[in-house]
């Protein structure tokens, strides 16, 4: 990408919550190392948030090269928009079955966006993303709260389909309205980035991270084979790797897989 196209991608982000990146990557690879991630890696029945039904393997380590090198080309961008260091969550291969309702990623008052890939098209009757622009900015999203929204299953919303062909990647600010209708099964590929830290941002943060890695939650995946973030990862030289060591991120996720193993004992 051109400096041009990060600053006018960055500015429309900025602005509207989200941005698509059209045929950023080649999709040929990565749908093939999900689809064997998820017949792999996958222990369990399909998991429930809220009314979000959804198979998830994460894919950090030797084990998925292709889901490594486009979390390192995505860090690029997402340095450019957050304008200094970033750090990540975990990239993972999800399946999503049905519909999502109108909802939010985080309502912390912290700048996360997600790198978000479909390996299918999808478009307003197929499942694609929607979202309220603007939706990410305060009072924006406060008038929306009064009417209840993020509560609604209602497609007719003002929202804007986000059509998107294998290959686009969407940025989307994590504290967007979005949803999706009309889809079935299909596949996706994610790792949200935030800035690293202030000394004011710290506790956030923590906070942030803290909800991703609850230490009672079953993922349903085989944590063994694929660690949220494996010896693979925290042996290599990517400057996330250490910049997320004190925020203590490594023994949530340990504690949560840890959790995991017990319930199959």
């Amino acid at each position: 990408m051109t400096c041009e196209l990060l600053r006018q991608s960055a500015n429309a982000l900025a602005t509207f919550g989200f941005v698509v990146l059209r045929q950023f990557f080649e999709p040929g690879p990565l749908a093939l190392e999900i689809d064997r991630v998820l017949a792999d890696g996958i222990l369990g029945n399909t998991r429930e948030h809220g009314d979000i039904r959804f198979q998830y393997v994460p894919m950090m380590t030797a084990e998925t090269p292709v889901s490594l090198s486009l979390l390192d080309v995505a860090e690029t961008v997402a340095a450019a928009v957050f304008g200094g260091p970033v750090i990540p969550t975990r990239a993972k291969g999800t399946r999503y079955h049905g519909e999502t309702p109108w909802h939010t990623d985080s309502d912390l008052p912290l700048r996360s966006v997600g790198f978000v890939a479909y390996l299918e098209p999808v478009g307003a009757e197929s499942g694609a993303l929607r979202v309220i622009p603007g939706s990410h900015h305060p009072d924006f999203r406060e008038a929306i709260g009064r009417i209840g929204a993020a509560c609604l299953r209602d497609s007719s919303l003002p929202g804007h389909v986000v059509a998107t062909e294998p290959g686009d990647m969407v940025l989307l600010d994590e504290r967007v309205l979005h949803a999706s209708f009309g889809g079935g099964i299909r596949r996706q590929w994610r790792v949200d980035y935030l800035g690293v830290p202030t000394d004011s941002e710290v506790n956030l943060t923590k906070s942030y991270f803290a909800r991703i890695y609850t230490p009672d939650w079953d993922g349903g995946y085989d944590g063994d084979r694929y660690p949220t973030y494996g010896p693979d990862w925290r042996q290599s030289s990517r400057p996330a790797v250490a910049r997320l060591e004190p925020l203590g991120v490594y023994d949530l996720a340990t504690a949560q897989e840890a959790f995991m193993r017990s319930r199959r004992a």
